[in-house]
């Protein structure tokens, strides 16, 4: 939406990392010390709203100027931070946001009197005050100004001056958020403690401000600073280009249900009123519910038979991992930190492992019910030849043949590990099933498949034409064997199953493997190849979404 990404050349603990920022939200996650909260500063930084801009005076609704103020997302250090070592890169979507498609920033030397090298960031293009910087609106959202009003003495009431509209769509959400039944005649309200500190809660026929919790706060801050950028809409029109919504620790005192409903909330009004919304968090919570939002757009695009893995592309929704990492000499050592853009339901696990302090395994656990090895080796060299990735990691293979109507009826009585399983079978049971059996395979089962070929009287069948034969034998040089050669114990077309095993077995020994024959088989079959592979990628992607795994991409051409 307005910024495409973010490369930090250096700052502290971070060199060379570039992330991707999601077209509406993005969530940044990572265990405490991995600069989290410097990454969403130096997002907002070179935003502001200068003299002579048509809405240069806005506030929010709380009395906030649209403008990322350093002293809150940034604190200097006279030991550690010096002048020149704070260097990065915001990208942007298009060049109508500013005079070039990317700011620099930098850190420069601002002596004062309690620090002579204390240091600003500013333009790398420009040094001089407020020159140079994206004039777009920002609102930094810092949990420093929140509190629980209980804690604090003496308040002021404020009149933030909702129309009734506004304070309609305030206590709607509110109630939404929070699951709140009950509250009749409310209205928005918002008590200031000190300059930086203020209480947004309702007063309603049961409780006032001062009995809200520090979640219902937090709450009632969010859907302001929504209905502020609303109102810069709903006025500037098409001077407002967009806004950009940063906030520091979004789960912090919300309950996890209450935690879901918000990064949906917050997804839905990016959306609304063109705001690019980043958050950091430290919820599982959050961080799946931003995952689901991600899923919700590759299907989209599996749909329109667009492969994500093969395109450089920004979702809409984005998480970024912070993460340690360690350089130096042994006994020397310096801590670093790394990031990632964190797209796969199996790098979620990982990641939530991560900040839990556990070791992580991650494995898919789809289950491929097959017949016997051949059928397993058959699928996997199907699938190796139209997908370019390690797929055998998301599912694994059970060769075990329990029969084909017991599938059926496993899966008619909806006995859950068959409906959460593929289900593979020999194609030999296509041409021996009745019409029922086929009926309920076609029309009633979507994970339940045929092999497209009879693995070993297939290929028989297929190399016993003595044309076809020539053809295979010029694809097999290392190996003189001749037509009389390879047939020379089956001489009729047609045998028992095991006359079909003892040949194929004798061809694999003879070749050394099994390839030649398929890569053969392949080249004379790519439709139906084709389609079955289609076939099991859509029957596997039904159960990875119920599931919430990682979907198998598109094939490749």
């Amino acid at each position: 939406m307005i910024i495409e990404s973010i490369e930090v050349e250096k700052f502290r603990a971070i060199e060379n990392l570039s992330l991707d920022i999601g077209k509406n939200i993005t969530a940044i996650a990572g265990r405490n010390a991995t600069l989290k909260t410097t990454l969403l500063g130096m997002l907002g930084q070179p935003f502001t709203i200068s003299s002579g801009h048509p809405m240069y005076g806005c506030t929010t609704i709380d009395g906030y100027n649209f403008k990322s103020q350093f002293k809150e997302k940034f604190k200097i250090s006279k030991n550690f931070d010096h002048h020149g070592e704070h260097i990065w890169t915001l990208k942007f979507y298009k060049r109508g946001y500013y005079n070039d498609d990317e700011i620099k920033m930098m850190s420069i030397r601002r002596p004062t009197k309690t620090n002579p090298n204390d240091i600003r960031f500013w333009n790398a293009k420009s040094k001089a005050k407020g020159t140079g910087y994206v004039q777009l609106p920002v609102y930094y959202l810092s949990l420093g100004r929140l509190f629980p009003i209980g804690e604090t003495g003496k308040t002021k009431n404020i009149d933030i001056q909702l129309t009734e509209e506004e304070n309609t769509y305030f206590v709607k959400t509110y109630k939404e958020l929070l699951s709140i039944q009950e509250a009749k005649n409310a209205v928005a309200t918002m008590e200031k403690a000190d300059a930086r500190r203020n209480f947004v809660g309702v007063n309603d026929s049961t409780h006032d401000v001062f009995t809200n919790s520090a979640g219902e706060s937090n709450i009632g801050k969010i859907i302001l600073a929504i209905l502020s950028f609303k109102r810069l809409k709903d006025e500037y029109g098409n001077k407002y280009k967009g806004g950009i919504l940063l906030i520091d620790e979004l789960d912090a005192t919300l309950y996890g249900y209450s935690q879901k409903k918000l990064v949906n909330f917050l997804y839905k009004t990016s959306r609304e009123y063109n705001i690019q919304i980043i958050f950091t968090t430290h919820s599982p919570m959050v961080l799946q519910e931003v995952n689901n939002l991600q899923r919700k757009e590759i299907r989209k695009m599996l749909e329109k038979g667009i492969d994500v893995s093969t395109i450089s592309y920004n979702y809409e929704s984005e998480i970024i991992y912070l993460e340690s990492y360690y350089v130096g000499e042994v006994g020397d050592s310096k801590r670093m930190v790394k990031g990632r853009n964190v797209r796969k339901s199996s790098e979620l696990k990982e990641i939530t492992d991560d900040m839990n302090m556990q070791p992580s395994m991650v494995r898919q656990s789809v289950n491929v019910y097959l017949e016997d090895e051949r059928a397993k080796h058959f699928l996997l060299y199907l699938l190796s030849q139209h997908l370019e990735y390690n797929f055998e990691n998301y599912f694994n293979i059970v060769d075990v043949n329990l029969g084909f109507t017991h599938y059926l009826h496993l899966h008619e009585k909806k006995v859950p590990e068959f409906l959460n399983s593929l289900i593979v079978l020999d194609h030999d049971l296509y041409r021996k099933a009745s019409r029922a059996q086929l009926d309920y395979v076609e029309n009633r089962s979507q994970n339940i498949m045929f092999l497209p070929e009879d693995v070993e009287e297939g290929m028989f069948k297929l190399l016993k034409d003595p044309i076809r034969y020539s053809e295979f034998e010029s694809t097999i040089s290392d190996v003189r064997m001749p037509y009389e050669i390879c047939f020379k114990d089956w001489t009729e077309n047609e045998y028992e199953s095991n006359g079909y095993k003892h040949w194929f077995a004798y061809m694999e020994e003879t070749l050394g493997g099994v390839e030649k024959m398929y890569d053969f088989w392949l080249r004379n079959n790519e439709d139906s190849a084709r389609n079955f592979v289609v076939q099991f990628i859509d029957a596997y992607n039904l159960i990875a979404d119920k599931q919430g795994y990682d979907y198998l991409m598109g094939i490749t051409e």
